[in-house]
Parts: structure tokens; C-alpha cells; sequence
């Protein structure tokens, strides 16, 4: 088959493009980034250097494709998520109508099917509305649940204070999900996309930020590793001190107040097609604590004087 997907070599297409060159498919990769060409042929697959905002450059690399593969790579002004999903919705509807291209898999979100209230999970809900538009073509949603690799943006805090900081409660549940893992789901629906308009989950592990320190705490030979709780308004001070817009920071600290719930944010999972992976928290904090000691070593390093 031809196969177009955007995404470049982000973590799950890395795993993913090998596979499908493998069993013999003509896949295309766009990315924005002329350095990634090189290391996109290298694989055995065709680069494209464009932008997903880019409707004429779409229509172009999606025709005579068998299967397009769309994900959400960067971010826009951020001055309205939802405005900006629902335009980037169109402009992927416009291209694969204009190329005339009848299966598509799309990376969307968990929470694509809530409202408002689950803040910017609720703007994956108009780039699937706008996709679905298309009577004419079979379309499988994959909805991941939260990244195990959001978590190293506490890596900081853990390396220099030992501390977690967050302003969702540390015996909060929360489902997450490995890279491998979302490839796995992704694959085998590229390959043969399912009739009609389909939704799959993917999800590897189940814990709190408990257990995750208390694990992580161990691998890492770090007892002292601990929780601290913020309030809503310390996060977005400390979001608006890194120089996020406001527009994002609201819409993230909703998100985060929806999260608190697993009964809002995973009962269209728990009624739905879900694909329980293999990477679990044991093996996460494993790389989690190499990753510590790797920065560690850098730092070491960058203070070495000849």
C-alpha cells in the first residue's frame, strides 16, 4: 500500500515506519524539518518537507496515497485551541477530499468525546468532528490516554529538590501510556482500517503519583523522593513565569481539574475498544531513573575544568 503520515520521526512513527517498510509498503513521511530527510530515507521511506497548515502541499503528498496517517505535531498561536484544532480539522478534511483518499487513521486523544469542562482534551472533539464530515471515507481514531513521557517534565524538580510538584492529588488514579504501546494500537489499523468510523484506546499502566514516587524512589536510590501539592493558582504563576499564554495555561489547568475524576475522564474507555499494552510502571521507572542518571552524568561533565 501507499502510505502518507504526518508526525516525522516522532516516538511512535520511529517505532512504526520500520515496521511498515518491512512488510513492504510505499510510506511517505512529511516533516517540517529538512535535517529529518536524511534520517527519513535512510529507513526506506520518502520525505516530504512541509507543514500541516500547508492545504495544497497536503492535497499534493496525500494523492494516490491507499491510507493517510494524521497527528497534531506542534502547536499553533495558542490564542484559541479549539479554534485552532477546528481549522487544522478542515484543512485535513479539504486535503484528503481533494486527493481523493477514502481510509484514514487519526491520533486523537482520550477525552475527544467530552465537553468543555475537559479543557484542551475538548479540542481533539472538533478535529474529530470536522474529520467525520466525510461519509465517504473509513476512519479509525486512536485515542491514547496520558503519556508516560509528560512525566519527565518533572525531571528537574526531582533531580535538584527530590520533589514532585503538581496540583492534581498524589492518590489521584490516572491511566498512561507508552509510545510502544500507541504504536501498537496504531499499526495493524494502518495496515487494514476498519470500516466505517472507528475509536480505539490505548492505554499500558494504571497508578497514582504515589505509587510512581514510591517506585521511582526505589530505582533510583532516592528514599527522600516525595509529593508536594500545589494550588491552581501556584501552577499558573509558574506557567506564566515560563512565558506560557494565558489561553493555554486556563485550558490546562481545566484539563488537570477533569483528571481529578476517572469517571469523566475515562467512561468513553471504559465503554469502548480498549488495548491494554505491555509497558508497565516497573519498566518506565526503570528508563525514568537511567534518564535521572544521565543528567547527572552531563552535569558532571559540564563542570569538568582542564
Amino acid at each position: 500500500m501507499k502510505i502518507a503520515m504526518l508526525g516525522s520521526l516522532g516516538n511512535v512513527n520511529s517505532l512504526m515506519i520500520p515496521k511498515l517498510i518491512e512488510e513492504g509498503h510505499d510510506v511517505t513521511v512529511i516533516t517540517s524539518s529538512t535535517e529529518r530527510v536524511p534520517q527519513i530515507e535512510e529507513l526506506g521511506a520518502t520525505a516530504e518537507v512541509g507543514t500541516m497548515a500547508d492545504l495544497d502541499f497536503l492535497t499534493k503528498v496525500f494523492t494516490d496515497k491507499d491510507v493517510v496517517y494524521l497527528m497534531i505535531s506542534g502547536t499553533g498561536a495558542g490564542l484559541d485551541l479549539n479554534l485552532e484544532m477546528k481549522k487544522q480539522g478542515e484543512i485535513f478534511r479539504e486535503a484528503i477530499t481533494n486527493a481523493g483518499v477514502h481510509k484514514v487513521v487519526q491520533l486523537s486523544s482520550v477525552g475527544a468525546e467530552a465537553g468543555p469542562e475537559a479543557g484542551s482534551l475538548h479540542a481533539y472533539q472538533y478535529l474529530e468532528t470536522e474529520l467525520k464530515k466525510m461519509t465517504d471515507v473509513d476512519i479509525a481514531f486512536v485515542r491514547p490516554v496520558g503519556f508516560y513521557n509528560n512525566l519527565y517534565s518533572n525531571l528537574a524538580t526531582i533531580k535538584n529538590e527530590h520533589a514532585i510538584y503538581s496540583n492534581i492529588p498524589e492518590n489521584t488514579v490516572q491511566k498512561y501510556v507508552a509510545p510502544s504501546d500507541i504504536a501498537n494500537v496504531a499499526l495493524p489499523l494502518i495496515e487494514e482500517v476498519p470500516k466505517g468510523v472507528t475509536i480505539h484506546y490505548a492505554v499500558s499502566d494504571t497508578f497514582s503519583m504515589k505509587d510512581f514516587i514510591g517506585k521511582l524512589a526505589e530505582a533510583a536510590d532516592m528514599p527522600d523522593l516525595h509529593f508536594v501539592e500545589i494550588t491552581d493558582e501556584q501552577m499558573k504563576q509558574g506557567m506564566i513565569a515560563n512565558q506560557v499564554p494565558e489561553t493555554i495555561i486556563d485550558a490546562f489547568l481545566k484539563t488537570n481539574q477533569y483528571q481529578k475524576s476517572a469517571k469523566n475522564i475515562y467512561a468513553a474507555l471504559n465503554e469502548s475498544n480498549t488495548t491494554v499494552g505491555t509497558v508497565k510502571l516497573a519498566d518506565f521507572v526503570k528508563q525514568y531513573a537511567q534518564a535521572i542518571i544521565n543528567t547527572q552524568d552531563s552535569h558532571r561533565s559540564s563542570t569538568i575544568v582542564d
